[in-house]
């Protein structure tokens, strides 16, 4: 985790501060987790935590997980960009579903090779993208976020930012669904659909291509 591993460390001691928390054993008190996992957070033995353990800490000091490891929040203020309120012209349209993929680690996407706009089939949703298109998902590998049979939406023009869920597609042609975090030092961070797993790094070299996810649609929604 590296700097973020530092930045993480220097927040919770702003925090504890500021909100008058007076010492380790107090704030491992209030969170009810031990001590000396918090302890060996603070003195940076653990570098990659569970993100369960940073959404704790962030609900508690009412920060979001991405700030509290990535922003130095001496310096600014909450990063905003996700509370923003933009217009936008969402169009009714069919998805064209452009192939099968089995999500995760060892999981590929099945690229049927469709010409642009149409594929096997489309879902109804509403997009702002006039490159959106869906895959279906096959196997049990992303459950219980994802179900076999539902479909993913992507939506490759949008913008992604830290928190966001994200289709990785590795030059390998491993493909997976993982929630964004931050880019630094020519490694992408990305905290896998189970947030029990501590995040993982890919290195940015691999990864052919990152599209922001725009939801997960159910099986009904499919028209041939």
């Amino acid at each position: 985790m590296g700097q973020a591993a530092d930045i993480l460390q220097k927040n919770i001691k702003y925090l504890m501060d500021k909100s008058g928390v007076a010492s380790v054993s107090e704030l491992a008190r209030q969170l009810r987790m031990q001590q000396s996992t918090l302890h060996r957070m603070l003195t940076g033995e653990v570098r990659d935590p569970k993100y369960t353990t940073l959404s704790n800490i962030a609900a508690f000091f009412q920060v979001s997980p991405i700030d509290l490891i990535e922003r130095d929040l001496q310096q600014e203020g909450p990063h905003s960009d996700s509370l923003a309120h933009q217009a936008w012209q969402f169009h009714s349209r069919g998805v064209p579903v452009l192939g099968n993929t089995q999500l995760g680690h060892g999981g590929y996407w099945s690229d049927m090779e469709y010409p642009v706009g149409s594929g096997d089939g489309y879902l109804r949703w509403p997009s702002s993208d006039d490159d959106v298109y869906a895959l279906k998902c096959v196997g049990d590998s992303m459950m219980p976020r994802i179900k076999e049979g539902e479909f993913v939406i992507i939506e490759p023009n949008h913008s992604y930012h830290p928190g966001d869920e994200v289709l990785v597609v590795t030059h390998g042609g491993e493909v997976m669904v993982k929630t964004f975090l931050f880019e630094r030092d020519g490694y992408y961070h990305l905290l896998p659909v189970n947030e029990d797993h501590a995040p993982i790094r890919l290195a940015s070299i691999d990864v052919a291509k990152i599209q922001y996810v725009a939801g997960i649609a159910k099986s009904t929604l499919w028209m041939p």
